[in-house]
């Protein structure tokens, strides 16, 4: 079986259709006018307990991507969320060398 729930996550969604094992979520109301805002584009907990959390930027056609580690931003980079979700998944995998 699996040993925790992110390998779980991983094996159930193939397709990539939930970013491997993140879920999906929202920071909720946010005072923007209406073509701004942010949303939270994947959270999950990795084994060491710390939080993992993907925030989309957005304004226009404009994006700026940011992963947090226990609500310290550890990732910051505009337009590039590929290079976000891979920063995420290294720290879910525990930061290997």
């Amino acid at each position: 079986m699996f040993t925790n729930q992110y390998e779980e996550h991983l094996a159930s969604q193939p397709d990539n259709s939930r970013w491997d094992g993140f879920d999906r979520g929202d920071v909720g109301a946010v005072d923007y006018p209406a073509d701004q805002g942010e949303r939270v584009i994947g959270r999950m907990t990795n084994e060491a307990g710390q939080r993992v959390v993907i925030v989309e930027q957005y304004c226009d056609d404009l994006r700026n991507y940011q992963v947090f580690v226990s609500g310290d931003c550890v990732f910051d980079n505009s337009e590039d969320r590929a290079r976000a979700i891979t920063v995420a998944r290294w720290w879910m995998a525990g930061c290997p060398a």
